[in-house]
């Protein structure tokens, strides 16, 4: 007695998957639309098949060979001929319909099991998107585990949460989440949020078009009377740095480097200043060290001093911080050793090895949490 045979989904052979990925590629380059079917001329369809590694190992007559891959995509619902084909005894059609792709069925996510401090997203999370979903599992999983409830500035918490307990894939920058993600019940009530997270929002400094003299809020901010400047990348880690300065300090001024605008703004530094020492925190990447060091070029070119980094600083975040993928690709090695030869000694084979496998780790790790409870941060600049 024999079994009824039963419908099985068929492999493409090598050389069909082959072709449907440059005909889906073609379609990308030339910017054609990826939802509906999409219209593919046959020179466009021979450069594809042409393109194709080994597409012949028979020495078949290829007009022919081409046909029986269409056929065969055609029969797996990939594409759909044109009904008008070329004169030729083998005729082939003059133009293709690319189909869409058939999408996955979306694959119901089990709610989970809520802190009690989230209950009552219960009611929100059928109606939740993938990110706001993957966001409250983070986060509600960040709630179990016991943590630190010192309130501290919402960028380092989301670091925090989102680089430990959410994918990179969903959260590739994790300190910059809610730069995007202002949505939904939780996310779009920022007095709501700060509180399940313990979190505050210091204002970030004024920018000023030059260097402030008196003590104010600015650009660069006077912090004492001493004869160093110390430059940090963001925002958050300048509130932390300066709200946790110790009384005696050899810091005349705490700049905001606003990213890679340092690399400009040093230029607003003159003799009058009388800094002696220009010191530098930022984040550890690609970007992160290039900064400093186009920084301090321009600066020995003005007769200034060079752009140094603060040892126990960047200590403190190879100590502290989780690597994550950086935005940029992976470095040489022969580049990450040129740019980490401006660290410590001491930093730098670990700081090789992050750049070479394409990480990075983010300075708001040295947080207002750490800043406030140490006392050997500060060591470089007393």
């Amino acid at each position: 007695m024999t079994q009824e045979a039963q419908p099985r989904k068929v492999k493409l052979p090598r050389r069909e998957r082959e072709l449907i990925t440059r005909l889906r590629q073609w379609a990308k380059d030339n910017r054609r639309g990826s939802s509906g079917k999409i219209q593919i001329p046959l020179d466009a369809v021979w450069a594809a098949f042409q393109a194709i590694r080994n597409r012949n190992p028979e020495g078949d007559f290829e007009q022919a060979v081409l046909v029986h891959c269409l056929d065969t995509l055609e029969g797996h619902g990939l594409i759909k001929g044109f009904q008008e084909r070329t004169p030729e005894k083998i005729s082939l059609p003059v133009k293709i319909w690319l189909l869409p792709e058939a999408r996955p069925a979306r694959v119901e996510e089990p709610m989970p099991r809520w802190h009690h401090e989230l209950h009552w997203l219960a009611d929100q999370w059928r109606r939740a998107t993938p990110k706001q979903r993957a966001a409250y599992i983070a986060i509600n999983l960040w709630l179990k585990s016991d943590p630190d409830l010192f309130a501290v500035p919402i960028r380092e918490r989301v670091l925090e949460i989102f680089a430990t307990f959410g994918s990179e894939t969903d959260f590739p920058m994790p300190e910059k989440t809610f730069d995007e993600l202002k949505s939904g019940i939780l996310f779009s009530d920022p007095e709501r949020l700060d509180t399940v997270l313990r979190t505050f929002r210091p204002p970030p400094p004024l920018l000023t078009e030059t260097f402030p003299l008196e003590e104010a809020d600015g650009h660069y901010r006077r912090v004492g009377t001493g004869d160093i400047l110390l430059v940090v990348e963001n925002s958050t880690t300048w509130w932390s740095i300066v709200e946790c300065l110790p009384v005696h300090h050899r810091l005349g001024y705490v700049a905001w480097g606003l990213g890679g605008t340092f690399r400009a703004s040093v230029r607003a530094i003159t003799a009058e200043h009388r800094i002696s020492e220009i010191r530098y925190f930022g984040d550890l990447d690609l970007s992160g060290v290039r900064i400093p060091l186009s920084a301090s070029r321009t600066s020995l070119g003005l007769g200034l001093p060079p752009v140094q980094p603060t040892k126990v600083l960047y200590e403190a975040l190879l100590a502290l911080g989780r690597p994550h993928a950086a935005k940029e690709a992976p470095a040489s090695l022969a580049e990450a050793a040129e740019l980490a030869d401006w660290l410590p000694t001491t930093q730098r084979g670990e700081v090789i090895r992050l750049l070479a496998e394409g990480k990075r780790l983010a300075q708001e790790w040295v947080g207002y949490r750490f800043l406030s409870r140490s006392t050997d941060w500060y060591v470089d600049i007393r």
